[in-house]
């Protein structure tokens, strides 16, 4: 396992952690963990879209993290459609 043998190397799952926290900004990011972040990024799309009214998605929108708040968003809109 390469990660015991160099213990300076993030495991995936600690790079999508740092991604989804903020630590890690989005261009800096590798491409794998960006896709698996797009996961995340959809599911919460999907659970916003799930509530009743315009209001209560509102106040879930905004209590996504600020650095993904946007991402959300687009994402929102484009399964609105």
């Amino acid at each position: 396992m390469p990660y015991r043998c160099a213990p300076d190397i993030m495991r995936p799952s600690d790079q999508l952690e740092a991604l989804l926290m903020g630590r890690t900004s989005w261009a800096d990011s590798p491409d794998a963990i960006r896709s698996w972040a797009r996961l995340t990024i959809y599911e919460a799309a999907k659970e916003i879209m799930s509530a009743p009214d315009k209001g209560t998605r509102r106040n879930m929108l905004g209590r996504v993290p600020v650095h993904m708040r946007a991402m959300v968003a687009d994402e929102v809109r484009r399964m609105w459609v």
